[in-house]
């Protein structure tokens, strides 16, 4: 136990709730009981979520060691050769003054046991050239090489089309397969990469790193255009983009004809377009940009999408649908895996441990419960925080994670809200489960990447989340998901069941465990159906 734990367990139990999300002492308390309420707990479930804050922020800085018995104080700072008696108001103003350097914080942190925790913290990557280095190797599967071979060989006469594969069995690294053949064949090529968040972003231009410096045949270059990129459009004449849409597109619309003149020029260099998680490629804004590249007979540009779900909504083959306007736009070309012998690739999957074996298992109190809500339209916000506030659905929750993490198993939990992830959280800390939540608003940068480092090293074994960890979000070792977010959508059904589904092959594990609330659709308790539902919208061949 590290010494800010011991300094916390010093604060009143009204200070340790106002450290706590607002109302996550009631919501603990009205499931667990009042004894669930403890000290030593509480402490933990703080430092675990809120180590860094408490060096760098003043206001919990100072409470903290306000609030230390001089016992305390004499641990923290034992450069000072204080005694601990007599020790008055002008030690404790002293030693806040030194905590409130900046030059201190790693010292202070050292000092507090959290060094591991405030290093992690600080160590956010502004430099698109500061990447760790990293071994060169970088092997295709079988399944994956044919599919590049292929994409190579549809693109000989097809401008676009879309990489099929599921969630876990390596679309990332066979698309930067086809990424580093297509920059070998001319030093003139200029590859550019579409994705709407930074996670996916920063995923890219790390692969691409690794892909290159293994399998590159010269010196290339790495542009960023995402997150708080500063980078500038001119002179980009060949190598890989990683582009954000949401940045792409801001600059596309600037009222600049400086900018506009950089744009126009970058769409001219730019030979080979990849999308990815493609299937949101119809969106209008997305649609716009990846036809400012491809639609014109003056550029050249050719487009792969890559997506587990070539389809927007569950059923829907009529003609105006979103799913048929999908297909569409990538000319009905799909490549997807085949192979003989198996009835589905997922069975090729599974069997060679590309991909865990998936049990799923139906949380049955809530299915009753789920009926009758709408989880579309004006009503979907209300059905979540009903379904977030049920006592009896919240103490079978906990009940269900607890016995997995009793087994030692990682485990993601996708919430029905921010604040119910929070709450879920702060309970399993209660109960003796070390465990997280992860907040795309409320957390900073560098706690967001702590946290899930700490789960990825085993020291947390439940990262609790609303829509944060469906995509972009790589952790092998995980083997239970549970999804108390009711969705009628199989499109993020998958993205959230796929986080569990990372095979041996890749690190992961045999098998995994899928909690879910959809039992009575078929494609909602089938990998392969969910696998093959869009098919008969494409012309595969």
């Amino acid at each position: 136990m590290n010494l800010l734990v011991e300094c916390l367990k010093e604060m009143s139990e009204e200070q340790l709730s106002s450290l706590l999300p607002k109302g996550a002492a009631g919501f603990v308390n009205d499931l667990l009981g009042t004894d669930s309420f403890q000290r030593e707990s509480i402490a933990k479930a703080i430092a675990r979520s809120r180590a860094s804050e408490f060096v760098t922020e003043k206001r919990l800085r100072d409470e903290l060691l306000n609030t230390v018995s001089p016992t305390t104080l004499v641990k923290i700072f034992p450069t000072f050769e204080l005694s601990e008696t007599p020790i008055g108001i002008f030690h404790y103003k002293h030693a806040i003054d030194w905590a409130s350097n900046p030059d201190n914080f790693l010292s202070f942190a050292q000092n507090l046991g959290v060094a591991d925790q405030f290093t992690s913290s600080q160590s956010i990557d502004t430099s698109l050239t500061s990447i760790a280095s990293v071994t060169p190797k970088y092997k295709l599967y079988p399944y994956q090489k044919k599919i590049s071979d292929k994409v190579f060989s549809k693109l000989k006469e097809e401008n676009r089309l879309l990489v099929h594969l599921p969630t876990g069995a390596g679309k990332t690294r066979t698309a930067m397969n086809i990424v580093v053949e297509h920059l070998r064949e001319s030093p003139k090529h200029l590859v550019l990469w579409l994705a709407d968040r930074e996670e996916l972003c920063q995923q890219a231009f790390n692969e691409f790193y690794k892909a290159w410096e293994f399998c590159g045949v010269r010196d290339s270059t790495i542009y960023g255009f995402y997150s708080s990129s500063s980078e500038s459009l001119g002179g980009i004449d060949n190598g890989f983009i990683v582009a954000g849409l949401h940045t792409l597109n801001s600059i596309r619309l600037k009222n600049s004809r400086n900018l506009e003149l950089l744009y126009e020029k970058l769409r001219e260099k730019v030979t080979l377009v990849i999308f990815d998680e493609a299937h949101k490629a119809v969106a209008n804004t997305y649609k716009s940009i990846i036809e400012d590249f491809i639609n014109s007979d003056k550029f050249n540009a050719k487009l792969i999408g890559l997506t587990a779900t070539p389809g927007r909504k569950f059923g829907c083959t009529s003609i105006d649908s979103e799913n048929y306007l999908l297909a569409s736009f990538f000319n009905f070309n799909k490549v997807s895996m085949e192979i003989s012998g198996f009835l589905s690739p997922i069975d090729y999957l599974v069997e060679y441990g590309y991909l865990a074996k998936a049990h799923f298992s139906s949380l049955n109190y809530m299915h009753s419960e789920v009926t009758g809500y709408e989880l579309q339209g004006e009503n979907k916000n209300y059905t979540l925080q009903a379904l977030a506030n049920n006592h009896s659905r919240n103490k079978a929750l906990l009940s269900t994670i607890k016995k997995e993490a009793d087994l030692g198993k990682q485990i993601i939990v996708f919430a029905c809200s921010v604040t119910h992830a929070q709450y879920i959280s702060v309970a399993l800390n209660c109960m003796g489960v070390a465990s997280a939540s992860i907040d795309s608003k409320l957390d900073t940068t560098g706690s967001r990447r702590l946290k899930i480092s700490q789960y990825k090293k085993g020291e947390i074994q439940v990262l609790t989340n609303y829509n944060v960890l469906t995509a972009g979000f790589d952790a092998p070792r995980t083997s239970v998901t549970v999804i108390a977010k009711p969705t009628n959508s199989l499109v993020e059904y998958l993205q959230m069941a796929g986080r569990a589904m990372r095979g041996v092959q890749s690190g992961g594990n045999e098998e995994c465990w899928i909690y879910n609330v959809n039992d009575d659709i078929p494609e909602f308790q089938s990998i392969n159906l969910a696998f093959e539902h869009w098919d008969q919208m494409w012309a595969e061949n």
